[in-house]
């Protein structure tokens, strides 16, 4: 059984696939006391759901010790939670106050039940009326007096644009500067069409209840979201395990559980020997990231493949690697031979294969396309190269672009890129950036909710791991599993980042690690670290040689 499998991932639920377990999960347990529960049988069973999920947030809000609290809530489930919390926070000694954009009349079912026993605990209820009527006289410090707004007003279910009185409060909240935590989503984000308005709260926290959410890790949402929180809710397994939609959520805390086992006696073969073939005349800098990455997460022989040009400046630059220079010379067709202007200088081409191929004849896994060129021998090369690999390989970068020049009428769902990816015998990953994924299988698609489904096709019928860097980063597998890695650093968005993914995937291959394992811890090494160089260095200054560096760190060592 795959590690990942293991780990009990939390799935990540679409706004839809979160409604349908509410429900779901509401009328199971309700069928747990009674063979025909009432309406209201269902409603105590949401009800025990909302406390929970009222109690994580006051914890929350409690460990941020700050007061007075503001709570602003809707007439829904999503203002009960924040009636529970105010409930908390009163029986507690913290000081807060409820302000609703619905009447109290307004309030069914579990709401009406919260909104109960909060007044009944002592709690007081103000609309937000007069609020609301103070702003728009000019009064913009309605709020001077608190230090921390918690939104509980539309949450998940929220969809098109605020009505008036939603909106005002929103921008009541803003001016306020003050930090927020959202419950379930910020007010004024759209989880129907996964975009925020614009007019929206951009909450410092956002509490998730239940399952993480894809809107708090996208580019839309994020802005809005802030940091996302997960409160776990007691959601019966069964419907969890129906409502699952084969997208989860995996974060630094996977990293010990997914690391190779290291031989204490094992000698530097038996911690594994990738083969990387990359680098070029203009592009040595590729092909040293990659092999010291490598070199960094624990990969015992690491033998670099580049071409004659550049294997003094690599040397120089690097101690440990083997190198298995590629001498240049004369293409297949007998041109400049011996000429340093010659275009294929510096370069991989097809003469090259032979001695690439007994090199992998040692490999444990091989990682090909760091800094290659698309010159037309090296593309050549590089389609002859990969169907007579047969150990677990990387392609990235060169060796991807070289695959997409197949697409001779542009990129579809059945091309040729795509047959000769699922033709290829050996295991692989794919670590395409958005524009090297376009190349191949077309743009992405503009919502950001339908890239889980579109890679988990590919996967599919190209039979390989296909990891798509970005801000997340998404992971997918032939098993039409997408592990969703949630990250957002501008300052891995430098050339050379990706180089050095590249080197810490191949070092995890060649230690044994199945492809989708290596790509997703890799991926979290890659965010940790990265993540601690930033924190060291700033996102400004910061460079992918730096995050190597870090990489001690992200093993934890």
């Amino acid at each position: 059984m795959s590690e990942l499998c293991s780990l009990n991932l939390e799935p990540i639920l679409s706004t839809g696939g979160m409604r349908s377990l509410d429900a779901a999960s509401k009328d199971f347990l309700a069928k747990t006391f009674k063979n025909n529960p009432s309406e209201q049988d269902v409603v105590l069973c949401g009800y025990t759901l909302m406390k929970e999920a009222g109690l994580a947030l006051f914890k929350h809000v409690k460990a941020k010790a700050l007061e007075p609290v503001a709570i602003f809530v809707g007439g829904g489930n999503n203002g009960g939670d924040g009636l529970v919390l105010a409930k908390h926070l009163l029986q507690a000694g913290i000081m807060c106050s409820v302000f609703g954009l619905a009447d109290t009349n307004k309030f069914k079912n579990e709401a009406k039940r919260a909104l109960d026993d909060y007044l009944n605990a002592g709690g007081t209820f103000a609309n937000c009326s007069d609020l609301i009527e103070k702003f728009r006289q000019g009064t913009h410090d309605c709020l001077a007096n608190f230090k921390l707004v918690v939104d509980c007003m539309l949450g998940n279910g929220a969809k098109g644009k605020l009505r008036p009185e939603f909106a005002t409060v929103v921008q009541i909240i803003n001016e306020s500067g003050l930090p927020v935590i959202a419950a379930d989503a910020p007010t004024g984000y759209d989880s129907a069409a996964h975009i925020s308005n614009d007019i929206c709260i951009h909450a410092k926290e956002t509490m998730l209840f239940g399952f993480p959410r894809l809107d708090a890790y996208v580019k839309d949402g994020g802005n809005a979201f802030g940091k996302a929180v997960i409160a776990q809710l007691s959601y019966p397994a069964e419907i969890v395990q129906k409502s699952d939609e084969k997208n989860y959520l995996v974060t630094e805390d996977a990293i010990p559980q997914l690391l190779p086992k290291r031989d204490e006696w094992g000698d530097k073969r038996v911690q594994g020997n990738p083969l990387i073939i990359a680098g070029s005349k203009d592009m040595p800098g590729a092909a040293a990231l990659c092999t010291e990455a490598a070199l960094r997460s624990g990969a015992g022989l690491v033998t670099l493949a580049t071409t004659e040009a550049i294997t003094p400046i690599i040397q120089a630059k690097l101690s440990e690697p083997v190198f298995c220079s590629l001498a240049d010379g004369e293409n297949r067709e007998g041109e400049c031979r011996g000429d340093a202007l010659c275009e294929n200088r510096g370069t991989l081409q097809p003469q090259h294969i032979s001695v690439l191929l007994q090199r992998a004849k040692h490999a444990t896994a091989i990682a090909i396309g760091p800094g290659l060129t698309t010159n037309a021998g090296t593309v050549q090369a590089v389609l002859e190269l990969l169907p007579q690999l047969n150990v677990p390989t990387v392609i990235d970068a060169d060796a991807l672009n070289a695959i997409a020049t197949l697409n001779d009428n542009g990129p579809t769902c059945d091309g040729a890129a795509i047959e000769y990816l699922h033709q290829l015998q050996s295991t692989a990953i794919l670590t395409p950036h958005i524009r090297e994924f376009a190349r191949l299988f077309g743009s992405l698609p503009d919502d950001s909710f339908e890239i889980p489904s579109r890679l988990r096709a590919l996967a599919s019928s190209t039979n390989k791991i296909i990891l798509l860097k970005g801000a997340p980063t998404y992971i997918a597998s032939p098993d039409k599993n997408v592990y969703v890695i949630p990250t957002a650093n501008s300052g891995m968005a430098k050339g050379g980042s990706g180089d050095v993914l590249t080197g810490i995937i191949v070092a995890l291959l060649a230690q044994g690690l199945a492809t989708p394992e290596a790509a997703t811890l890799g991926a979290l090494l890659h965010q940790k670290a990265g993540r601690v160089t930033r924190e060291e260095l700033g996102a400004f200054s910061m460079l992918p040689s730096d995050v190597i560096k870090m990489l001690p760190a992200a093993f934890g060592c």
